[in-house]
């Protein structure tokens, strides 16, 4: 029995089938006619940017942007109203999305070794959206889900949240690890070196990675369960209840404001000061 042209087989069909799910996704959310509300930027008011199109868009972007920082998301907010075709397709949408993900989970390969023969497969979808041409999977963008609410809410507040970050708690000798693959011939490095060296062993550290600003969404609604929270990559699908108006809601601008700087609360038990600058970690108080 001959070998597969391409070994990941596995892979590639679940790249396949996820390329096949927002094609229906895309192709439902082009014919419905049911209300939404997708913001635009000064720019696509400018070229006057179908929202439904923006929001078409948005649900089927894989692909890295020429010069964009792969660590970062495209995203924005919205509502949309969903008829059960439409939902039904954000949902396979979703389980092809999660598939896709676990088989490339499961591979030991690099990543980026395996990507590169799915990227020279033909997409229609691409090349539908008119991004012929690009040539890097996003994998974040690949593995976002969805928004998804079962229910129409009555109101909808959009609110930016600027001040997430995520705390690990590290050891002096893992500290020590990471300054040396920067290497510590370096004075920087060399400096930061010394300064750890004066620590007891058993000292702890915290390693504050700040998160990138994305809008939280809390939802209102006639019935119990009256309120739902959400943070939203991505316009929100949810059920339209055609005896219901459309959602009242805020409209907050696309991007967070730059100068909002997050508190320091006066019992925070780790040092605001870093200790070590390049890798971000401070000192418990």
């Amino acid at each position: 029995m001959s070998a597969p042209a391409y070994p990941h087989t596995e892979l590639v069909l679940r790249f396949d089938a996820l390329l096949e799910a927002l094609s229906t996704l895309a192709e439902q959310l082009r014919r419905s006619t049911l209300p939404l509300w997708v913001p635009l930027s000064d720019q696509e008011l400018a070229n006057e940017q179908d929202p439904r199109q923006k929001a078409i868009e948005l649900y089927c972007d894989l692909w890295h942007q020429d010069g964009g920082d792969g660590r970062r998301t495209r995203s924005c907010h919205g509502l949309i109203a969903a008829n059960p075709a439409l939902l039904t397709a954000a949902e396979q949408a979703n389980l092809a999305k999660t598939a896709f993900r676990l088989a490339l989970s499961e591979l030991k390969t690099e990543p980026k070794t395996l990507l590169e023969p799915l990227t020279q497969r033909p997409h229609s979808l691409r090349d539908a959206l008119g991004h012929t041409g690009l040539a890097r999977l996003h994998l974040k963008q690949c593995y976002r889900l969805i928004p998804v609410a079962e229910r129409q809410p009555q109101r909808v507040g959009f609110n930016w949240y600027t001040s997430g970050r995520s705390i690990k708690r590290i050891s002096v000798q893992q500290a020590q690890q990471k300054l040396q693959r920067m290497g510590t011939d370096k004075s920087h490095v060399q400096w930061q070196w010394d300064k750890l060296n004066h620590l007891q062993a058993d000292t702890p550290l915290a390693q504050i990675q700040h998160q990138a600003p994305l809008i939280r969404a809390n939802l209102r609604y006639h019935s119990t369960p009256q309120r739902q929270a959400m943070n939203l990559s991505l316009p929100l699908l949810f059920a339209y209840d055609p005896e219901q108006p459309f959602p009242d809601h805020n409209s907050p601008s696309l991007t967070p404001q730059s100068e909002r700087q997050r508190q320091i609360r006066s019992d925070s038990r780790i040092d605001p000061e870093p200790f070590l600058p390049s890798l971000r970690i401070h000192l418990y108080r």
